[in-house]
């Protein structure tokens, strides 16, 4: 990749430059590589899913983000048409009485998102600051001059 010294994006690089032997895979015992992806899902549809399969978890199944970035989510009142079943009217009042502020909302970014800062500064540079260690008090967006 180094050696590319074309216009291409550094994405595009890496995928031109990937050397043939590095594929998905997974390891059946110490000396024994099986060149296949994982799949998401339980359902063993391939030998390392049989041996390792993936399971989903409970804020997945609830709507939220496979990449589970999101640990407290924005609330929205619980709507009867986001769900696969009709409930009863008991059911609908248990399931308000079980969530009284709300379900998960994961249209939304979570409480307290910030996105991904590289390079960041630990301060005292006020560049990419996620948190100044020479001021506990100045945290990421203050300025000197408000």
């Amino acid at each position: 990749m180094k050696a590319d010294n074309s216009d291409a994006s550094p994405r595009a690089k890496v995928v031109r430059n990937k050397p043939a032997q590095a594929v998905d895979g997974c390891w059946s015992n110490a000396t024994t590589f099986i060149a296949e992806p994982q799949i998401f899902g339980s359902a063993p549809t391939t030998q390392c899913n049989t041996l390792f399969p993936s399971y989903a978890f409970p804020r997945y199944i609830a709507g939220g983000p496979l990449k589970a970035n999101v640990y407290k989510c924005q609330l929205k009142a619980i709507d009867p048409a986001d769900y696969a079943v009709a409930f009863t009217s008991q059911e609908l009042a248990r399931l308000q009485a079980i969530f009284p502020t709300g379900v998960c909302d994961f249209r939304r970014r979570g409480v307290g998102y910030r996105p991904v800062v590289t390079w960041p500064s630990f301060g005292p540079s006020p560049d990419n600051l996620v948190f100044d260690v020479t001021n506990p008090v100045r945290r990421a967006g203050d300025h000197d001059d408000d």
